[in-house]
This record gives C-alpha cells, structure tokens and sequence, in this order.
C-alpha cells in the first residue's frame, strides 16, 4: 500500500462503494431533467474518488492510468453528451453555465488537486490540460490553480484578482510562499513545508496516531507539492522519503513527460511570471497581547507566532487543566515549537532542537560533537547544549515532565519564564529545570 497508514480492508471496501456508485450513475434509467443533470454532474468526480482510493491501496500507476482512459474518461464524455441532447430551456442558467466535471469553491476538494497531479504526471498528450475550461471550474479563482496551469499551458489566462480564504491561509499560501523563494530556496523552502505537512493536513481530517478510530482512513498524499515540483524542476532529493510525498508520480513525469509533452518549458521556470515574495509569519506582540491562562501558554511555547498558536489552539481547544498531555506536545511540535521525542531518538531530538531555534531567529544550533554517537545519553548532551546555547541568546529551555520515555521541551523568552511556570502549574504540567532533567 502507499498509504503508510492504510488498512487494506478499508481500501477495499472503499473501492467497492465507488464502483456500486459508479455502475448507478452510470444507468440511463431516468426520465427526469434534473435527476439526468445531477448523475451526470456526479461521474468524473467518482471517477475520481475511486481512482485516488486505488492510489493509496497501492495500485501500479500504469493500471491506474488504463481505467481512466478506458474506463473513466470515456463514461464522463458519455455524460456530457447526453447532457448536450437535453433541452435548453429545462436547464437553469447556473446549470447552463457550469462544465459538467468538476468545480472548486470556496474550499477545494483534495481530488483536485490529485487529478491534476494525475494528467500532469501521466498524460502524455495536452489536450485535457488545455481544455480544461471544459471540465474545471474553478470560482472564485485560486492563485496556485492558475499558476499550476500556466506552468504546464503556455497560453493560460489567469485572473487579475484572487481573494483570500481560509482554505488558502491554511494549506495552499504556505505552499505559495515557498514556491515564491528564488530558485536556490525554493528546495529548502519545501523541506520546511513538507516538515509542516501533517499539520497543514489537520484541517483535511488527518489525525495522529493516538486520536485515529478504527474505520479512520486518510487517503491524500502531497499532490500539491508533486505539481510544485514538476512545475518549477525543484530538488526534491531532501523530502522525497516524506511517507505522503507521492515520489512515483514526480518519477514518470520526470521520465516520461517533462522532456516530451512539456520541452518547451525552460528548466525551473514553472509559470513564467513573478509571484508575491514570501510573507514572513505573523508574531504578536507578547507585551501587549490579551491572550490568558492555556491560550496564554500555547503563545509563550510558540514564542507569539499566532499561526502555530491557532493550529495547537484548534487540535487542543482551550482546557483550564491539561487531561491529553500527548495531544497538546504532538500539537506543539507539528506546529514546530517543542521537543517531543523518544528517549533514545537523538536524530528526531536534535532535528527538533534545531527548529526551535531556527523559528526564533536565534539559530543556527549545530549539537555538540557526537559523543556519545546516539541513544539516551546522547539526548541528553543535545538538550543540555540547547539550553546553554540558548541562554545568552534570551531564551530558556523549559522541560516538561510527564514521568515517561520521552523528551518534552519548550523554549521561551527569558523574560517569560515565571510567568509560564505559574502559567505550567495552574494548568497541572510539571516542569524541571534543564539542570534537574538532563543530569546524563
């Protein structure tokens, strides 16, 4: 499976819904206008659902491929023409006026942006991309949609005015900033993306390992990524281990499409036309905020980056005493401001370390020399490094014990550290100082 969180069971059953639902849609047993419109409307985003399900079963690309030329496409066109045979007049006009295919609102489906990545990657021929206007509709308009197509269709017309929404804020501006570094970042600029993904990925259902139902299934991979990718020649040697990072289709398109249907594009140009330099994160000013109590403490860890407080924020709610302790330290540190790691995980734990400093703008933090090379004693020389690196920089490291196998730590601007001990124990966390934890 390519899901590395899959169960085959699951996927099966999945996979047999989406064929029932086609094999229905598919019957032309109606008599009704609507009814005819509505099933018609309904086939190329089954098509697919089933074809993104087979994907995270694990299915060869080339099988994938084949149904959807044999099989989809073809029952989509079907549709089409039997929508063209009906009246005019028994349509209304947003009827008349919407392909039938596919149309993105205000929130878009994560199967948009897996089809797109699908055609990019795998159809050898233009002709779908560049008619596109016949099947995607896209209102009001996206900035990384039209940007995707222009890289891959030369005489694409974007809009002149795109609006903000909270999909966009959440998951595709991110993207957007990165892809907005010069040539040299945009791999590194990834990378951090890539270490954010889950996160970003929260708002989409995905979900940690401890908060998971038994029917839980999140079948979406980095597809986002893999068009930025393809579109802009990026490096991807840094993040392509990255489990949902869907590496076999950036690998056909880059041996089979990139110097064939797409040679007329320039190495590393993408769209051709300059993008909004890179935004730097919002920050509140720690001073003057009004946050309190565990709002208060989430801003104090993520050192005012509002983003990263709304992300914890939204995975933990506000509690007035901390119940899930693992919850809240996943959350921090998929927001990129804690240490959450296994006592004897020294690479994850030196990793961690460095990003802490790295989004304080204090870094860079190299640990020490590797002595000892791993394992427990070697965390604990990284954090003890950290705290003391960190000291004269402003901050303190605050360890948070919940009396297991693991490393939890935060690191906080000095002139916040009583504040967020008293802050720590209205909330019921036990803190040490790095003095009492990390003795070796």
């Amino acid at each position: 499976m390519r899901d590395p969180d899959g169960k085959l069971e699951l996927y099966e059953e999945k996979i047999r819904s989406c064929l029932v639902t086609l094999n229905h849609l598919s019957k032309d047993e109606y008599r009704e206008t609507i009814v005819h419109w509505n099933k018609s409307f309904r086939i190329l985003p089954q098509v697919i659902e089933y074809l993104l399900f087979r994907y995270g079963r694990g299915d060869p690309l080339t099988d994938i491929w084949n149904y959807f030329e044999k099989d989809g496409w073809p029952s989509y066109q079907r549709a089409v023409a039997l929508v063209k045979q009906l009246p005019p007049q028994s349509l209304d006009e947003a009827q008349r006026r919407t392909p039938i295919g596919l149309s993105i609102g205000e929130f878009a489906s994560r199967d948009i942006h897996f089809f797109l990545a699908l055609l990019i990657c795998m159809d050898p021929s233009p002709e779908r991309l560049m008619n596109h206007r016949h099947w995607l509709r896209v209102d009001p308009p996206r900035r990384f949609i039209d940007v995707m197509l222009k890289s891959f269709i030369p005489n694409h017309q974007g809009s002149s005015h795109y609006k903000s929404s909270t999909e966009q804020k959440w998951w595709t501006f991110p993207l957007m900033n990165a892809l907005a570094h010069s040539p040299e970042q945009r791999s590194a600029a990834l990378v951090a993306y890539m270490n954010n993904w889950y996160r970003l990925m929260r708002p989409m259902d995905w979900k940690p390992e401890n908060a998971r139902g038994q029917n839980y299934i999140f079948c979406y991979f980095a597809f986002e990524v893999a068009l930025a990718v393809c579109a802009y020649d990026i490096d991807d040697s840094s993040f392509r281990d990255h489990p949902h990072y869907p590496r076999d289709l950036v690998d056909h398109y880059r041996q089979h499409i990139r110097h064939t249907r797409d040679a007329w594009r320039a190495e590393g140009l993408g769209a051709g036309i300059e993008l909004p330099p890179p935004a730097p994160p919002k920050r509140v000013d720690l001073v003057k905020s009004k946050r309190k109590n565990f709002a208060r403490w989430v801003e104090l860890a993520c050192d005012g980056y509002d983003d990263a407080v709304a992300s914890v924020l939204e995975t933990t709610g506000k509690p007035r005493k901390i119940q899930d302790f693992f919850q809240l330290l996943e959350a921090l540190q998929d927001a990129g401001h804690a240490i959450h790691a296994d006592w004897k995980d020294s690479d994850t734990l030196g990793s961690q370390a460095a990003d802490l400093a790295d989004a304080r703008g204090i870094g860079p933090f190299e640990a020490p020399d590797s002595d000892p090379p791993q394992g427990g004693a070697r965390c604990t020389a990284i954090l003890r490094a950290l705290d003391a690196w960190a000291a004269p920089r402003g901050y303190q490291l605050i360890d948070l014990d919940d009396q297991d196998d693991a490393w939890h730590a935060v690191l906080v601007k000095a002139e916040y550290h009583d504040e967020f001990l008293a802050l720590s124990k209205n909330l019921g966390l036990r803190t040490r100082k790095p003095q009492q934890a990390y003795l070796g």
